[in-house]
């Protein structure tokens, strides 16, 4: 066959939407107007006419080989077997570059489809990012174009091509990679860090990946403080007992000190993120490797692991970081159980361990003469007003007690529905205190769905982003805080895109994924250029109809006939992970005492091994008395959540919220709960209207695989009602007169 040059055909595009991997259209960058956008720059051509398959590599056992100018691919047996190519060198953090090739079946070929994947390696993590997915493709030559960028540093990127049929031969030719829009920052900006430089230090939460390349120059640029966002935790310094590594906390500490930054330590004591060596007994003992309990002789176990944990941590970093959060979320999202009941909790019997903390963390940098350092608690949820106050009399009490308690940090993951007032109330009663403040780990969600649902709010709500973030700076800088850190340098590294990139347009942070400056850093910097929000209608909030029951129903998990006649709705809306994940049925009733909820749960595989209750098979009510929908949590609003074997958690209760009554049963298909929540007086009344949601969290080997909603498909019930669904409580459910609205 003889080898002719073609013209390029209209080309396929495809936007990589993995953890870290994102290509937003130019229309929905939302920053400030960007420049004409020229024709690119080639960073890497292959027509393989010299004959040479040149730095193309086997994918898998085939056999490449080039005829008549063209890379031709043989010998396949698996659907992701190709030729492969190396981009390490080639894709830069926050540039976007399109990807184009031609490509046509050998002739006599099977299969009818192609796809060019790239696959990114970070962290200890395998992604897949799709550029161009099962395009159509025969004997004819096409040309395939995607676009593909990457948010962070990543350790190896392989770019292939593949079919969906195991035995496909396939040539390509005239690949080309084409960076659109370089990747670096705007140095022509305003400096986040000079801009409040007279309010407080401002801080970012780092990893190695963000020290170098366009990230550092973001990081340089914008921020004089670094948090470690994993690399200081339990696991990463002490990951077996008595062996500390450092190496990874070194590097982010000698390059925040070479850059002029100061570093705040993350974190010394957390139920989270510690080897499971912490809570068995020691090597040696008569009960190695078992689970401690919760003798005096236990506690001292865990007392002398703190201290010479303590200790390492103080001989190795001195007084060159500033401050720690010496103990990390201790306090339950229960409002009437005031602390988390973790391991810690649970062999201490109590919240002492809290104390012997501080204490010990004192004692060991004073003895280094690291006196200066401070010593916070942080925790999130401080904006709730229960959970605030159950942390504010921990610090009371604590203070009063001698204990050295330097600071409190308010993570302050939140969302565009959270009440300012409620953060500014917990920041000025804590002020009361005396003590130091930080926002530690702040973000602002802007309600992003799951992968693959459509959003066309995102312009509008980038924008309103923007005016949020206006007006919380405005408050912040009215306050007394010793520092503010963003969690994240940028929305492409943000934890709220999720495991593998679940939500990949949730945009949280004042830079995008092309770390270009959104509507929140001008927010922040210049309000003056802020647009009018877009008006958006008002949701059509999905409605049931709760019938009263003559009889209440016995709270025992099996389903009897007083649920007869009760309405029934289903949890259909995937809010996290898989679409394929448990699923339940919930009947619904009331009466003048409660209203009553019964999950039938489809789930055949129960998990409960997570230290994090939403991380287990459960399933939460979400519950609004008056449907006020004022955003954050009321003070009668609440979160329930019980799991398969009856545990219960209520999480972010107002100090208000009615009490709850719950049963579960497990089945041969999964599980039941049933549930009363009690209502106060004029509360369970005939045409009262209360917010409510509905949720099953799916877990396998101790990770949320999946969450599934009756309505908000926002992922943000546990921090707003804004956007729950609405009961309306009736005497008997009456035909509907017109189709309520489907679940987002």
């Amino acid at each position: 066959m003889e080898h002719h040059p073609r013209a390029r055909r209209s080309r396929l595009r495809a936007i990589a939407a993995g953890a870290g991997a994102l290509v937003l259209p130019a229309a929905l960058a939302f920053g400030q107007p960007a420049a004409a956008q020229d024709e690119g720059t080639v960073v890497y051509s292959a027509n393989f006419d010299d004959g040479s398959v040149g730095d193309w590599t086997p994918r898998g056992p085939v056999t490449l080989a080039v005829q008549d100018g063209a890379l031709l691919t043989t010998g396949r047996t698996a659907d992701w077997n190709g030729p492969a190519l190396d981009l390490t060198g080639i894709i830069a953090p926050g540039g976007t570059y399109e990807i184009s090739l031609d490509v046509r079946l050998a002739d006599g070929s099977a299969g009818n489809q192609v796809s060019a994947t790239v696959q990114r390696e970070a962290g200890g993590t395998t992604s897949y990012d799709s550029v161009v997915y099962q395009a159509a493709a025969s004997t004819a030559w096409t040309t395939l174009t995607g676009q593909y960028s990457i948010g962070s540093a990543a350790d190896a990127l392989t770019f292939y091509v593949e079919s969906p049929t195991p035995e496909a031969s396939y040539l390509i030719d005239d690949v080309q990679i084409t960076e659109l829009t370089p990747p670096g920052v705007d140095p022509n900006i305003p400096s986040l860090k000079d801009v409040v430089a007279a309010d407080f230090r401002f801080g970012a939460a780092v990893d190695p990946r963000d020290l170098s390349g366009p990230n550092a120059e973001l990081l340089n640029k914008h921020f004089n403080q670094i948090t470690a966002e994993n690399h200081m935790k339990v696991e990463a310094i002490q990951p077996t007992e008595g062996t500390f590594t450092f190496n990874a906390a070194d590097e982010l500490l000698s390059y925040a000190e070479a850059n002029g930054m100061e570093t705040y330590g993350h974190t010394i004591l957390w139920h989270s993120q510690t080897p499971d060596w912490w809570f068995t007994y020691p090597a040696g003992h008569p009960k190695a490797g078992e689970p401690l309990g919760s003798t005096a002789e236990d506690q001292q176990i865990m007392l002398d692991r703190l201290e010479a944990h303590a200790a390492a941590l103080a001989g190795h970093f001195g007084d060159r970081i500033w401050a720690w959060d010496v103990v990390n979320e201790v306090i339950s999202d229960n409002a009437a159980e005031v602390y988390r009941n973790s391991r810690w909790y649970q062999i201490f019997q109590g919240p002492e361990y809290i104390s012997h903390a501080f204490r010990i963390a004192r004692e060991q940098f004073d003895a280094v003469g690291a006196t200066e350092v401070k010593l916070f608690i942080n925790d999130y949820g401080t904006d709730n007003p229960a959970k605030r106050d159950n942390l504010y009399n921990l610090v009371s009490g604590m203070l009063a007690n001698g204990v050295p308690v330097d600071g409190v940090g308010h993570q302050t993951h939140i969302s565009l529905n959270t009440p300012l007032t409620n953060i500014e109330t917990s920041i000025d009663k804590f002020a009361g205190l005396g003590v130091l403040q930080a926002v530690t780990e702040l973000d602002v969600a802007i309600g992003a769905p799951v992968e693959g649902v459509e959003f066309p709010e995102l312009q509008a709500r980038i924008v309103e982003q923007g005016h949020y973030y206006r007006d919380l700076f405005a408050m912040l800088r009215t306050k007394d805080l010793e520092s503010v850190t963003v969690w994240g340098l940028h929305d492409g590294r943000s934890w709220l895109r999720g495991f593998n990139g679940t939500r990949p347009l949730e945009s949280p942070l004042p830079f995008d994924d092309n770390l270009q400056a959104k509507w929140a850093y001008w927010g922040i910097v210049d309000p003056t250029r802020l647009p009018e929000i877009p008006e958006e209608p008002e949701p059509e909030y999905a409605r049931v109809q709760v019938p009263f029951a003559k009889n209440a129903p016995v709270i025992d998990g099996v389903k009897d006939k007083a649920w007869k006649k009760a309405a029934t709705v289903a949890t259909g809306v995937t809010v996290a992970g898989s679409a394929e994940g448990a699923k339940a049925d919930v009947k619904l009733m009331w009466d003048d005492d409660a209203i009553y909820a019964l999950f039938e749960v489809t789930d055949p595989t129960l998990d409960e091994t997570s230290a994090n209750p939403w991380e287990e098979d459960s399933v939460e009510v979400f519950l609004n008395p008056g449907n006020t929908k004022e955003g954050g949590y009321g003070e009668a609003d609440g979160q329930y959540r019980v799991s398969f074997n009856n545990v219960v958690t209520l999480g972010g209760n107002g100090p208000s919220a009615g009490a709850i009554t719950s049963a579960a049963k497990v089945t041969s298909t999964g599980y039941t709960v049933e549930i009363a929540i009690a209502l106060a007086d004029g509360e369970g009344v005939i045409g009262a209207e209360h917010g409510l949601e509905l949720q099953v969290n799916d877990a396998t080997d101790g990770v949320r695989t999946s969450a599934h909603t009756w309505y908000d498909p926002t992922g943000q019930s546990w921090s707003t009602n804004e956007m729950w669904g609405i009961a309306e409580l009736v005497k008997k459910v009456k035909p509907a007169t017109e189709p309520l609205p489907e679940p987002v």
